[in-house]
């Protein structure tokens, strides 16, 4: 049985590690928009071919007052290993931290928060082979899933298929 599951998730890493990995990441810089009362900084965009497939990247991060969002689209084999945690669809809550997964539309949804730095990480899986991530800093866990809703996730994962 342990040599099964093993070969299952070898071979599911394997056919994620060639979704969506050939689209253009100027493309997705394009995707990655104005939030509404966040001012947006440029977006770093990169391409990396390894021994494991290649990875689309790229990320814009965004800031009113304190608080800061990182916005990542990633493709490829990165983005099956960020979806991982998410992956059994746990929710844990402790007085510091909240771990969950949600479905809001047609995505299923990854958020972890750290409550007594008020800091944390929102995962979309837009496919198995593309993820939209959004790290952030000094705020809420709702107010960052906020800000991540207002980025076109299904225009997103139509670009990614594009690239298949």
């Amino acid at each position: 049985m342990k040599r099964f599951i093993i070969g299952t998730v070898a071979v599911w890493l394997t056919v994620a590690a060639g979704w969506a990995a050939s689209v253009d990441s100027g493309d997705l810089c394009g995707k990655l928009g104005e939030i509404r009362q966040w001012s947006g900084g440029e977006c770093d965009a990169l391409k990396m071919e390894g021994p494991m497939g290649e990875v689309v990247m790229a990320s814009r991060t965004y800031r009113k007052g304190d608080a800061t969002l990182q916005v990542s689209v990633v493709s490829g084999m990165q983005a099956a290993m960020l979806w991982a945690p998410y992956a059994a669809g746990r929710q844990i809550e402790s007085d510091s931290a909240l771990v969950k997964v949600e479905r809001i539309g047609e995505f299923p949804v990854g958020i972890s928060y750290d409550k007594q730095n008020r800091s944390g990480g929102v995962v979309v899986q837009l496919m198995p082979g593309g993820v939209l991530v959004v790290s952030f800093e000094k705020m809420g866990w709702k107010e960052a899933l906020d800000a991540a809703k207002s980025i076109d996730w299904k225009g997103l994962r139509k670009l990614l298929e594009q690239g298949d």
